[in-house]
Parts: C-alpha cells; structure tokens; sequence
C-alpha cells in the first residue's frame, strides 16, 4: 500500500509542461448559464522548466576504482555462474554511501544532533531466463516463499581491492543459492498451474557509462545550531504547545555495476528544513502545522527572514485551527489548490500506472485495459520526467539522471488530451510498456521497481484562480448544497492498491475551508479527502493557470524515495470528505513551563 511520509518529509510549489498549441474541445461545464459565470479558456496552465541532460555531469577523471573492482568481481561470478545447471544471466551491485546529519530543536533547546555516515551494498541476480526467472511472483503465495528478500549488506569504506571484493564475493554466493531456490518455487508453480500467457520477467536496456565528480557537504553547523534554537523557540508562541524546527543534510554516492555493461557513479547532496507547531484541542484532536523547504544544498535553504514567514505562518494556521469547528461527512463539489491538488493525482493516478501493478494478479490494475481511452478530461495530460530540475522556479524533489536499474532517465507521457497512453516502467515488462523508462526505483536494501518521479499535471483550457472560486460557487447552487470546500494545504497521503481491498485513496488535508452560497469561509478540522480514483478522476471540471508543486518521500514496496507532484488548483463536482480519527486523549491538566516569545496565555 503505497503511502507518503507525513508532512515532514514533504512540501510544495512550481510546474509543468502542456502540449504546446493543440486545439482542445472543452466538455461542459455542468453549472447554470449565467452570463458573469467564467469559462475554460484556451490557455495553458502556467509553466518554467528547467531540465537536465543525463549525461551533463559526467566526468571520466572522476571514476573512483570501486567501479573497476565491483566490475572485475562481477565478470568473474558471471563467467562461472553461465556454466552452472542453474545459469545467472543478470548481476548487478550497487553500493550506496550516505551521510546524514540531522539537528533538531524544539521550544528553544537543541533536542537531536546526529552525524552518520552508512554504506550498503545491494546485489541482484537473476535465474533462469528474461522470459521467466527468479523473480516471477508465485500463484497464491500467502506463505511468502517468493517474495522479495530485504538484507542490507554491508560492504567497507574505501576502495580496499580485497576487502571489497571479498564482501562482494559473499553476498553474490549468498544471492545466487536464494535465487536457485526461488526458481525452484516458480518452476513448480508454473507446472502446477500449466502454460499461462504471461509476459517476460525483465527486458534489455542498453549499457550507460557515467561518472560523475564526488559531491561535497558544506554548512556551518554552530550557525545551524543556533538558528533551530531560534527558530523552535519563536514557533512556541500563540496556542501552541509544541514548537520545532529541524533541518536534514545528506551526502550521497551510488556506484553501480551490471553485467549489461552498465557502470555508473553519481553524487548527490539535499537538504531539509522543517518547521512546526502543534497543540491538542479540548476534544482530543491532535494540531499541527508545518512548512518545509527542500533545496540541493544547505545554501539552497531559506534565510534568517525567509524562516519567518514559515514561523509566522505554521503559528497563524495553528491558532485558527483550535478555534475551527469540526467538520461533518460531505460530498459535494471542492477545490483542491495546488499542493493538495498534485498529492491528489500521485496518489490517485500515479501510483496506479506503475507499470509493475499492472501484471501484478494481486493488484487493482484499475487502468491496465484503459490505454487508448479517455480517464479524464480532454484537456488534461500528465507527464512524468525525472529530469526536470526546477518547475516554476522550485527545485523539485523527484530529480535524478540514472534510476536503480541502470536506465538513463527521461519524459515520460502518460496522459494525452485525457487519454491514457503510456506507464512509469522499470525493467519488468508489460505489454503496453515491453521496456524502461528509467522509472526503477528503490531505497537501499529493497528491489527496485516502478516508481514516480517529479509528476506533472498541465491543462490547456484553464481559467485564473479567483474564476475557478466563482464555478465553485456556481456548481454549490446548482447542485443545491448548503456549501462547497476549498482545500489549500496537506499533510500527506496513501492509496490502495491491492485487489484484496477497496481502490480507495486518502488524502490528508490540513487547511479545509467551507465555502458559503454568498462566498463566506469558514475554517474547519478534522476530515480527510477519500474516494476511488475513476469516479474521482472523472469529476474535474476546471483548473487554474497557476502550478504548485508538492515535494516530498513516498514510500511503497521498494521503500522510500524522493517525489514531487505539481499540478494546477482543480475544481471537482463531487468529492467525498470524512471525518478523521480523534483519540480520547484530552489536553494536558497543567499548562507548559516553556518561555513563550509571543506572549503567555
């Protein structure tokens, strides 16, 4: 069940690429005809890309010679392992090392201060042939004996020749005796169940040579340090109990071998800033407000005044949420802004074209037969491509040249003019996608599979965002509702995508707003956004110029990797809201001790 990390591992703001010049039909929008009512122009939604050449960064003189003894080590085990009764055909390693510093405080007291530095290695093999290996899931295996086996191995620092190769080695014999078994398990089930029409379990991809030059961890850590101080101790003010802020620095280098011929090496820095206040209302609910900043680097992260519009907004949030109301069961139309907008399309759609799901006999396959035909409106089209850098000026999370499986990344379409046309693919095959797209994904110690990257939603028809609020106003009288919702903000998100369970998505909104007939708002808490992704999908009637962008980590069965979404805000004639869990729990009897810069209550 892929789900998204809460909030602070995410954020949000930027854009996407439409389809330049194309004549769209708009279908109608279903409210009154009233003459100062607005209409879907032919204009696309606003967009600023900037990409980057997979290749732009590489620099030969920058090989480390840990890619000659991982390359060294896994021709040797290929040349025996093609001889034996069960034949390897594929091996790849991959080491990752990642350093990662995290400082946290909270109402004016450094609280977390950890440096450390890890290296894992990754082995994957595969039995038997492309048409049917090792990795062929099993018919009804509720015992597990094929599924996926998560170790992190462990490998020196370094670029000792034997000590490395000598891990490598061990944990290559260790893979392939797992793998023999595995094929084992899936020959029999093959003869159990007779020939089935199956597609083949990997596809070819062609060798990439790339090095890319080690990448540096700058940042003066007593400055740091003393503006979380700061920081945490400003967004203690007002009704909050709780007051954070946080930052999350890593240093990253991956080295990658197969026996295509592939060697790579990449090096990358991100870094994090978190910003957070909470409290518990009378009834239990727990309140927290947060914003984040995600930047390439330390440097990249807002200044001493930029950190004060965070504080003074997660405060301002936090305030108006204890006095909101709860909020009732409701559907009816809604706006979903933004960032809300971009988690309602990764979790709705994205992860439901992950090219793997779709020959997965467990899962929904909600669009496996629907390529060719319309899911949305006609003049929408989504798009995702790892390549893009910034979007309307924010760097965008779901940035990489490479994926896991050695496959240059690139654009990839997956809705045109509202039609579905193609999924995210790794190197497990389907019929609609017999190849990658550099879409295999995986946190170190998992196997990778299709995963999004930095998802783009854009519309050819949009109107500006105060036209979008007047629809919305006018679909509420149409339909007779008492009031509509508009939701700005999110926590989070998760999707179901098993056949065992309802098709179900839920988003997590922090900011939600009733909307009035005569355009008063009204603040409430306590919901959630649910529903099933056609029904949802086909209840868009209009979306704005603007993008926004949501960055975050999204995790799913081959753990958690870096995302954004970005869409424009979206008018929906129907959604559905639930009301959220509440605990029992009530507030503290006694009031907190902690000094208060915005005045005691």
């Amino acid at each position: 069940m892929p789900r998204h990390a809460p909030r602070w591992a995410l954020v949000a703001a930027i854009a996407a690429c439409g389809p330049g010049g194309k004549k769209v039909v708009t279908p109608p929008i279903d409210h009154p005809p009233v003459d100062t009512t607005p209409q879907l122009a032919d204009v696309p939604t606003r967009l600023d890309v900037t990409t980057d050449d997979p290749m732009s960064g590489n620099a030969p003189g920058a090989r480390s010679p840990l890619l000659d003894i991982m390359a060294a080590e896994n021709a040797r085990w290929m040349a025996t392992l093609g001889k034996q009764p069960d034949p390897a055909y594929f091996l790849q390693y991959q080491i990752v090392e990642q350093r990662v510093v995290q400082l946290d405080a909270e109402g004016g007291a450094l609280v977390g201060d950890s440096d450390e530095t890890d290296r894992v290695l990754d082995v994957e093999i595969r039995v038997g042939t492309p048409a049917l290996d090792n990795t062929r899931a099993i018919t009804n295996d509720e015992n597990g004996l094929n599924e996926p086996l998560r170790r992190r191995a462990t490998v020196p620092f370094g670029a000792d020749r034997e000590a490395i190769a000598n891990h490598l080695w061990l944990e290559t014999d260790r893979r392939y005796r797992e793998a023999v078994l595995a094929l084992a398990y899936v020959r029999q089930d093959q003869r159990t169940l007779g020939n089935r029409a199956a597609q083949p379990d990997f596809s070819p991809a062609p060798p990439e040579v790339y090095a890319e030059a080690p990448a540096t961890l700058t940042f003066d850590k007593a400055t740091w340090v003393d503006r979380l101080k700061r920081c945490s101790e400003r967004a203690l003010r007002g009704h909050a109990t709780r007051g954070s802020c946080g930052v999350v620095f890593t240093l990253n280098t991956a080295w990658m071998v197969n026996s295509d011929g592939t060697q790579t090496q990449q090096s990358w820095t991100t870094a994090q800033l978190s910003v957070s206040a909470g409290v518990k209302a009378d009834d239990g609910d727990n309140l927290n407000r947060l914003e984040q900043a995600f930047g390439r680097t330390p440097a990249d992260l807002p200044d001493d005044a930029g950190v004060a519009k965070l504080i003074d907004a997660v405060n301002t949030d936090l305030d108006a949420l204890h006095e909101a109301p709860l909020a009732d069961p409701y559907v009816g139309p809604a706006i979903l802004e933004g960032r809300a907008a971009g988690v309602f399309f990764h979790e709705v759609f994205g992860h439901r074209i992950e090219g793997h799901r779709q020959k997965d006999e467990t899962s929904g396959q909600t669009f496996s037969a629907q390529v060719g035909k319309e899911i949305m409106p006609s003049w929408l089209s989504v798009y995702d491509d790892p390549t893009l850098v910034t979007l309307n000026g924010l760097q965008l999370n779901g940035f990489y040249r490479f994926d896991d499986e050695g496959v240059r990344a690139r654009h990839t379409h997956l809705v045109d003019d509202g039609k579905l046309v193609g999924f995210l693919m790794g190197r497990n095959p389907i019929a609609a996608g017999p190849s990658s797209n550099g879409h295999g994904r995986k946190q170190a110690g998992f196997d990778p599979v299709a995963r999004q990257g930095n998802l783009v939603v854009s519309a050819t028809k949009t109107v500006e965002r105060a036209d979008l609020e007047k629809l919305l106003l006018a679909e509420i009288k149409k339909q007779g509702r008492p009031y509509g919702m508009v939701f700005t903000d999110i926590s989070g998100g998760f999707t179901n995508t098993s056949a065992f369970a309802p098709q179900a998505f839920k988003v997590n909104p922090v900011m939600a707003y009733r909307i009035y007939p005569d355009g008063r708002r009204e603040l409430v808490r306590g919901v959630d956004i649910g529903g099933t992704p056609l029904v949802a999908l086909q209840s868009i009637r209009a979306a704005s110029r603007e993008v926004e962008t949501f960055n975050g980590v999204c995790g799913a069965e081959s753990g958690w990797v870096p995302v954004s979404a970005s869409a424009p805000s979206l008018l929906l004639d129907k959604l559905e809201i639930e009301k959220s869990f509440i605990p029992a729990d009530r507030p503290p009897v006694l009031g907190p001790p902690a000094i208060r810069t915005g005045g005691a209550r």
